[in-house]
């Protein structure tokens, strides 16, 4: 009767170890379509030494981008991967205005890092707040 028990507790336990290693993983950091809630909305910053200042313009389905000296920039086609931590991955198709030197159009990827309600570019840009130039 013990060796009974023994053996059903065995393949209970190799049974159940078993399966568990059969399960899919649940990838938590898929892309999804278009841009996260938290960076909707117009990011600008001012340097008033130098006199520099940039833009985003961040809706659902679309993104624009400002910088002073340079031509400004859409961005298509977006999806984006939460990082962690409030930094998100986004990917999108992006190019400027016909006739401008950056109307070529090409697939790419932006870093967006929010930290108490601001947000950089990339890693090395100043840091944006709400608003509007």
């Amino acid at each position: 009767m013990r060796l009974h028990r023994l053996t059903a507790t065995f393949l209970i336990i190799t049974t159940l170890g078993i399966s568990g290693l059969a399960t899919n993983p649940v990838q938590a950091a898929s892309w999804h379509k278009g841009t996260p809630k938290v960076l909707r909305g117009n990011w600008v910053y001012h340097r008033k030494q130098v006199s520099q200042w940039g833009y985003y313009h961040i809706s659902a389905n679309k993104m624009t981008s400002d910088d002073q000296g340079m031509p400004g920039l859409t961005y298509k086609h977006l999806k984006y991967k939460s990082l962690g931590h409030g930094k998100y991955k986004i990917h999108s198709y992006s190019g400027g205005v016909k006739g401008s030197l950056a109307s070529k159009w090409y697939w790419g990827t932006t870093t967006f890092v929010k930290r108490h309600g601001k947000i950089q570019v990339n890693g090395y840009t100043p840091w944006y707040h709400h608003g509007t130039l």
